[in-house]
């Protein structure tokens, strides 16, 4: 019997640096090229009227396209994910990356798995 390799975060730091968007989604490995124009667009328009809000209401930050890492072998890219000014000094590693959100309306938020 074959056992299928899992992949970690440990793996992502040893892709290539070549414009595409690696993530770990329950152990497997996927690779996606860059969005197209609409995508990118859609996503453009969000983080302004997110940021637009959140510079109002001075409640935390937006982060474009943040490392967020779930588990081990479950560590994502997603487009865009807003977070409180309290819950990020308490939750960014060192490296820089978000946990897993601590909610589910943040789950839904920075959700991509296909």
């Amino acid at each position: 019997m074959a056992v299928a390799e899992r992949f970690t975060s440990a793996d992502l730091a040893l892709m290539p640096d070549d414009n595409k968007r690696y993530e770990v989604i329950d152990g497997e490995l996927y690779v996606s090229k860059s969005p197209g124009y609409e995508h990118q667009y859609t996503c453009g328009r969000f983080i302004q009227l997110l940021s637009t809000w959140n510079d109002e209401a001075n409640l935390g930050v937006v982060l474009p396209t943040p490392g967020v890492v779930f588990a081990e072998d479950d560590d994502v890219v997603p487009d865009v994910v807003w977070i409180s000014r309290a819950r990020l000094n308490q939750v960014v590693d060192e490296a820089g990356h978000l946990p897993r959100p601590a909610n589910k309306a943040q789950t839904l938020l920075t959700s991509r798995r296909p």
